[in-house]
């Protein structure tokens, strides 16, 4: 239509454009399946980190009980040798974990500490049943290997405990 310059600027005005209406479709199978793989991973993560929470919470409350302990007390090493082995049977097998004691026990230990952390848990656990028994500063390094032992986040090998037994029921 052209405009006449005569007209008045009113009448040069036209209706206001609406927009499309809306549409009545349900939304796109694309985003459905995301948010199925979305709802499922989130459901995967959470049950893996909830079964995470699980299997270290014994390791940390055997953490809190060795806070607890009294490191002047003389049976101080027999309480932390007798908490390592108690969290250990929590995660291992009863059959081949219960019978492991003296070396092979000490060596197994070992498998769970730093290389530079090894072959020292032993010798301090033994000392125990010595006259002098620990002192105060064996006393602190048993509980600063106890300590790292406990805090070791990787899983409890069965394996290393069977690679033990042969050894041990070869000396009978």
């Amino acid at each position: 239509m052209p405009i006449d310059a005569n007209a008045s600027a009113l009448a040069q005005l036209h209706d206001i454009a609406l927009p499309a209406p809306i549409s009545t479709m349900p939304i796109a199978p694309g985003y459905w399946i995301i948010a199925a793989v979305l709802i499922i991973l989130a459901v995967w993560l959470g049950k893996r980190l909830y079964k995470q929470h699980q299997y270290h919470a014994p390791r940390k409350i055997a953490l809190t009980l060795l806070q607890s302990y009294n490191v002047e007390d003389d049976s101080f090493a027999a309480q932390v040798n007798s908490l390592l082995k108690r969290t250990a049977l929590t995660y291992l097998p009863r059959e081949h974990l219960a019978k492991l004691n003296g070396q092979p026990w000490f060596d197994w230990l070992d498998t769970r500490l730093a290389p530079d952390q090894q072959h020292k848990i032993g010798l301090l656990l033994v000392k125990r049943h010595q006259a002098s028994g620990l002192d105060q500063a064996e006393k602190a390094q048993l509980l600063q290997l106890a300590q790292a032992w406990l805090n070791n986040k990787h899983a409890f090998s069965d394996a290393t405990l069977i690679s033990n037994n042969p050894h041990q029921e070869a000396k009978c």
